[in-house]
């Protein structure tokens, strides 16, 4: 078994089966070999990805846990898309297996559930050290589970719709500042004061083309008609940059780690969308316009995921409502580093609010039925 796998099997999990994923990386699962994943709120739209599969079995009822990778919203956009939840953890928190770089800290492994009960138990599986993950720590003691019964209300969050950077489709803002809304009612202060990203974007785009070039140049050479073809400019693109862009990149990252710690000093948690669109038809291979914007690469209609991804703090992706076509919407709640026993906490008290875990699981359904949140 891969490692993440490993110490699930160790703590006692039992692997049922694989689900679908996209062909490397996307946030649509399909690929030639089993084709299309599709969503069980409504079986014409996509899953997203690249934990499509591990999303659509979770909300369907298939399973109950499910494992997901996340490089630039891979787990957070099917949570978001399928109406469960994802943990994004800081990286070496969950140990991976050696197909990866060993000291990348872009890719992470991280549980997905339909309530942050099930999330918090399989994360308690799945932590701790691997001899062949330099970055996995032990963690003995760690109950992340047994702190959810220690409710903490947060003083200060701050919220924004599209982190002054991305396109968002205007129903998908005002789903999520509906939502969001219920903080104030419980007394916490909620601002717009949040780090600032620009030129996140560009370094994400830069250090995922060297991730790629580094893990799949030997594939390209040997195999160069059989992949996908954005993939090939994934890595083309890294083995073309100039040494100047990948220095600006990481400059850019050690930037947004200084903005975050001037955040965290007089904020809880940061709190945004998961996802700037509701889900598309899975005919359509990815998004090209996003409330009249266009997008440059196919995978720019996530990009929201992406710059959370660069800051290296605990994400979660935990559903917020419905659309107006009755399809889940998600939000992102960004915690402090190594901080995911307070996320967690934290999303249990929204959880317990919002009530969408109940829906859970759903049949697959041949088109979407609106429902209203009780």
């Amino acid at each position: 078994s891969d490692a993440t796998v490993q110490k699930l099997e160790d703590n006692g999990a039992l692997p049922i089966a694989k689900s679908n994923v996209p062909e490397w990386a996307g946030g649509h699962t399909f690929n030639p070999v089993f084709g299309v994943t599709r969503n069980p709120w409504d079986l014409r739209l996509t899953a997203g990805g690249s934990s499509g599969g591990s999303a659509a079995a979770l909300a369907s009822g298939q399973i109950w846990l499910a494992t997901g990778n996340d490089l630039g919203g891979s787990l957070r956009t099917p949570a978001s898309l399928n109406g469960v939840v994802g943990l994004r953890p800081s990286p070496g928190r969950v140990p991976r297996g050696s197909r990866l770089p060993a000291m990348d800290t872009l890719w992470v492994e991280g549980p997905m559930a339909r309530n942050i009960e099930d999330l918090a138990l399989m994360l308690d599986a799945s932590i701790g050290f691997a001899q062949n993950d330099p970055l996995s720590f032990d963690q003995k003691n760690c109950f992340f589970r047994d702190r959810l019964k220690n409710i903490e209300i947060p003083k200060r969050i701050a919220y924004s719709p599209n982190l002054n950077v991305v396109a968002i489709e205007p129903e998908i803002a005002q789903i999520c500042e509906n939502s969001v809304g219920f903080f104030e009612k419980v007394g916490i202060e909620i601002t717009d004061d949040i780090p600032n990203f620009t030129g996140v974007l560009k370094a994400f785009h830069t250090l995922r083309s060297v991730l790629f070039a580094t893990m799949m140049e030997p594939m390209l050479k040997q195999h160069p008609t059989e992949i996908n073809v954005d993939i090939v400019a994934n890595i083309e693109r890294g083995l073309k940059l100039e040494i100047g862009e990948f220095l600006q990149a990481e400059r850019t990252r050690i930037d947004l780690h200084n903005e975050m710690q001037r955040f965290f000093e007089n904020h809880d948690f940061l709190i945004c969308p998961a996802c700037s669109i509701s889900p598309f038809p899975v005919e359509n291979q990815y998004v090209k316009q996003i409330a009249g914007k266009s997008c440059e690469t196919y995978i720019d209609w996530f990009s929201i995921t992406f710059l959370l991804t660069m800051t290296s703090c605990p994400v979660l992706s935990i559903p917020c409502g419905f659309d107006s076509k009755g399809l889940p919407v998600g939000l992102q709640i960004l915690g402090k580093p190594r901080g995911e026993a307070s996320l967690l906490s934290f999303a249990k008290i929204f959880e317990n609010e919002i009530g969408f875990a109940k829906l859970l699981p759903i049949y697959p359904r041949s088109k979407a039925v609106p429902t209203i949140l009780k």
